[in-house]
């Protein structure tokens, strides 16, 4: 595969094409270029093709979660739960700490965690109380941004339970704390059914601490925050807790005929701890075109292939689904010596070292109307390394908080599958 750094500039003469009035017809070409292009004002009606797709998607291992969110455990206070004598006994109080926070899944909307609470004599756990709590996310697609945090106003339902091997280490533990006399008055087995007993009321104590003491009182025990470039506009954000993934679907108010296809399967041969985005070849093109009004990528080019805001050339992207060479760019050349070209060629991507490479085996000129002369290889190789250039900035501004820790995304892999564009990223602490 040659890469565009590398790819011939092929130097190819457009011939003039015999045909009435080839400027106004380029003219209208580029008018309606512009016009099917323009961001959606409002949702297309409900027969429209694909128009619930996701645009991209992103999938979220919860070890990424989960690491994170171990983090600022350190920072949740220790509380305590007063027993009760057994056996004219005093058993004195045990301690209650969180122990762990981990992800799970949840019905469409939700995100689902279960906090573990260890119930301690000093530093030996003695029981352990599993809340299962359902939270219901903060979006705001306005402004990119999704928020889950494990606090008194986003639970929407907590399920505590304890393991049958959990109350049984609740009962050894009391029975080592009888002194002998008293075990002359209870036998094991009775001992055995109290400490039942104690687990529940313990497990109910243990569970109204967490929502009294930790998610009302502290305010939050454990924030994931996912804030993505004020470049990506979005219209929705979808939210779906799978069995080992977060995945959040995303869609922006751009012309995009083409979605995701259905289906949440993570790519084969990327890292189960990867976070994995998907990009449809249309929301590719479209985020294009989007820059290109924005201004934060070249629209305008020399016909020595210089991005230049006076140049002759207007640049425009275009995905053809379906062809085995989907990449497209547009260039028109209006006023005198019109011409509208369309090269083509087959996308390849590659991370080298810290950048993200995208190189072709070819590319060629598919349509010429009017007349001029453009170097394809050249347009080819400089536009579409621009667009490759906005898909890292964009992946280097998605940010990702978790209480005082902020991680920024890197891209790691990348590849094209049919008409998707899948990213590897690694999440990486911001730098100071």
């Amino acid at each position: 595969m040659t890469t565009f750094k590398h790819l011939l500039l092929t130097c190819l003469a457009l011939v003039p094409l015999a045909c009435a009035a080839p400027c106004e017809k380029v003219g209208s070409s580029h008018t309606a270029f512009r016009k099917a292009t323009q961001p959606l004002t409002q949702p297309r009606g409900p027969d429209a093709t694909n128009d619930q797709a996701a645009h991209l998607s992103v999938s979220i291992p919860y070890e990424l979660i989960d690491a994170m969110i171990a983090r600022e455990l350190g920072r949740v206070p220790n509380l305590s739960l007063p027993l009760p004598a057994v056996a004219g006994v005093s058993l004195g109080k045990l301690g209650v700490r969180v122990e762990a926070v981990r992800a799970r899944p949840a019905p469409a909307g939700e995100l689902g965690f279960r906090v573990s609470i260890g119930l301690r004599d000093g530093k030996r756990t003695i029981l352990t109380v599993d809340v299962d709590a359902r939270v219901r996310p903060r979006i705001n697609p306005d402004q990119g941004s999704l928020a889950v945090a494990l606090s008194g106003r986003d639970v929407i339902a907590l399920a505590p339970s304890i393991s049958p091997q959990s109350r049984k280490q609740l009962g050894d533990w009391i029975w080592s704390q009888l002194p002998p006399a008293a075990k002359m008055l209870v036998d094991r087995n009775t001992i055995g059914g109290l400490a039942g007993n104690l687990a529940d009321q313990l497990m109910n104590q243990a569970s109204g601490l967490l929502q009294r003491e930790l998610l009302d009182s502290l305010g939050e025990l454990a924030r994931f925050e996912f804030d993505l470039p004020d470049e990506l506009p979005v219209r929705s954000i979808a939210l779906v807790a799978g069995d080992r993934y977060l995945d959040i679907d995303l869609r922006t108010p751009l012309r995009v005929a083409n979605g995701l296809a259905p289906g949440r399967a993570r790519v084969e041969g990327l890292h189960p701890n990867l976070v994995q985005v998907r990009l449809s070849g249309d929301a590719i093109a479209a985020l294009a075109n989007h820059a290109i009004r924005a201004e934060r990528i070249p629209g305008r080019w020399t016909l020595a292939g210089e991005p230049d805001p006076q140049g002759d050339l207007h640049a425009g992207v275009g995905w053809a689904t379906g062809t085995a060479e989907p990449l497209e760019i547009y260039l028109w050349k209006l006023g005198a010596d019109c011409a509208h070209v369309i090269l083509r060629g087959e996308p390849h991507l590659a991370v080298v070292g810290r950048e993200l490479e995208l190189g072709t085996e070819r590319a060629h000129v598919e349509v010429i109307v009017g007349s001029a002369k453009v170097r394809a290889g050249l347009f080819f190789s400089r536009a579409a390394r621009r667009g490759v250039e906005l898909i890292e900035r964009q992946a280097a501004a998605t940010e990702v908080a978790m209480g005082t820790s902020v991680m920024v995304a890197q891209i790691s892999a990348a590849e094209r599958r049919g008409d998707e564009i899948i990213l590897g990223l690694t999440l990486t602490p911001r730098r100071r």
